[in-house]
């Protein structure tokens, strides 16, 4: 296989998941299903625990961590965070291999090239993660209340975006949902919408995005998958759909574009192009 190759084993309000692999090498990024179910969503992307370099964590939320400390323990795969993800984790950890990492500093775990960056989230020490593998680049950003400047950098150098398009803002409105809920995933600290990803996603695919406006068109296209679909307040088919217009209206309506269904998973995607 050339390029690198990207499987959401799971995503959405339940748990997430992803599997990159390239050179014959994989790394899981987040673990927050059982340690049954990873050991069964790896089976389902043809492979097992014990052939991951590591796991790097996002942050401690037990929808993205919640298997990372028995898959430590059970297979002594390496689980990276950052210190202050490890002690929010506490004793859910305990056992594991932890490897510390800071945010902007940049280390390699096998065939991968991670780079961190602070996100905005109601957690201990949130990051998202830059993953260079194979000549190609991963954008993994998954729980976020707003777009910055940080990561506009980031999904305009990407060749795939894995960017969280968590709500809809109308269903969200007149979800079940209690006000105090509705107001944290509103909160510059809570989750993006779908109008949020789409407005960074277009910005960040204008043509001179990558480049300061030198040889636009030889850039390489790229890739959208959107992760993190509430099961309550959105559909797959709104959120790429939204996407899409934002993408068409910037130039850049031939980027390849998916949307995974609430609390469901994606086939490989081959980053080659």
């Amino acid at each position: 296989m050339n390029g690198l190759r990207v499987t959401v084993l799971a995503s959405g309000s339940a748990a997430n998941a992803f599997l990159l692999e390239a050179g014959g090498e994989r790394l899981l990024v987040d673990a927050g299903l059982s340690l049954e179910a990873l050991e069964r969503a790896l089976a389902r992307a043809g492979a097992v625990m014990h052939d991951l370099r590591a796991v790097v964590l996002t942050h401690e939320h037990d929808d993205h961590a919640r298997g990372a400390g028995p898959l430590g323990r059970a297979s002594g795969v390496p689980v990276y965070a950052t210190a202050a993800t490890a002690a929010a984790a506490g004793v859910a950890l305990a056992g594991a291999d932890i490897r510390p990492f800071a945010a902007q500093a940049p280390f390699s775990v096998g065939a991968f090239e991670v780079t961190a960056f602070p996100v905005p989230h109601d957690a201990a020490e949130p990051v998202g993660l830059a993953i260079a593998a194979a000549g190609r680049r991963v954008v993994v950003a998954t729980d976020l209340g707003t777009a910055d400047d940080v990561l506009d950098a980031h999904l305009a150098a990407a060749d795939l975006a894995v960017l969280e398009s968590n709500y809809d803002l109308g269903l969200l409105h007149v979800s079940g949902y209690p006000w105090f809920l509705k107001n944290r995933i509103l909160g510059g600290r809570g989750h993006l919408s779908n109008d949020e990803a789409a407005r960074a996603l277009a910005r960040t695919a204008a043509p001179g995005a990558r480049n300061g406006g030198r040889h636009a068109g030889a850039r390489r296209r790229r890739g959208v998958c959107l992760v993190h679909l509430s099961d309550t307040n959105n559909l797959a088919a709104l959120a790429r759909d939204t996407v899409r217009a934002a993408l068409a209206e910037a130039g850049a309506d031939g980027v390849p574009l998916m949307a995974v269904r609430p609390n469901g998973w994606s086939d490989p995607v081959i980053v080659d192009w």
